[in-house]
């Protein structure tokens, strides 16, 4: 077996790609429409996920979430994991419920 006097095999020709759109610089990638999908919520309470959003800023972790939010990457976890060390501190908890009923209609 004398790989080296083995004749060379043709490269086969790449695939095909599919028609893209235009592409605008400076504009960044999505996946999702998302103009369409937040069109597409009817209730207003759905579409701030934030803690803030569904808590306020008088709830016992808002200063937790506030350290979250400026953190990115693999840091991420390490300063979850602190937070979560730190104890509930006072003030009173709240026993209501947050969810939200769905329609399960056609609309």
């Amino acid at each position: 077996e004398d790989l080296v006097d083995a004749a060379p095999r043709a490269a086969a020709p790449p695939p095909a790609k599919a028609a893209k759109g235009p592409r605008t610089p400076g504009a960044a990638f999505e996946r999702v429409d998302s103009d369409k999908w937040m069109g597409a919520i009817k209730d207003d309470r759905l579409k701030d996920n934030s803690y803030e959003g569904t808590y306020g800023d008088d709830g016992w972790g808002a200063k937790a979430s506030q350290k979250l939010m400026t953190v990115r990457g693999k840091d991420f976890r390490h300063e979850k994991t602190k937070k979560k060390r730190g104890g509930y501190r006072g003030g009173t908890v709240d026993l209501g419920s947050n969810s939200i009923k769905y329609t399960y209609s056609d609309d």
